[in-house]
């Protein structure tokens, strides 16, 4: 299945994914609430797993995220895009 898409199907599957798995990670972080593991969920894999899915977080961490990863491929589907218009 993953051979026959194209590079802007691939990019806008996985930003889908990169949503649907910030809902679930604030979902997460409700669970958490008043609970004597809240905190340390939130300095911990909450964490990671939020630095991991984009920059719009008030960690310092800045890392390749996906959605950088997001951004690259349809940066490469506009270059395949120019390159079949050439």
């Amino acid at each position: 299945m993953t051979d026959e898409m194209s590079t802007y199907r691939r990019a806008h599957r996985l930003y889908e994914i990169k949503e649907e798995m910030l809902d679930l990670l604030k979902e997460a972080k409700k669970l958490l609430e008043g609970t004597s593991e809240q905190e340390r969920a939130r300095q911990t894999w909450w964490a990671h797993i939020r630095c991991a899915l984009d920059e719009h977080h008030s960690y310092l961490d800045r890392s390749n995220t996906m959605q950088d990863t997001v951004e690259a491929l349809f940066q490469e589907h506009e270059l395949d895009d120019d390159e079949e218009v050439a």
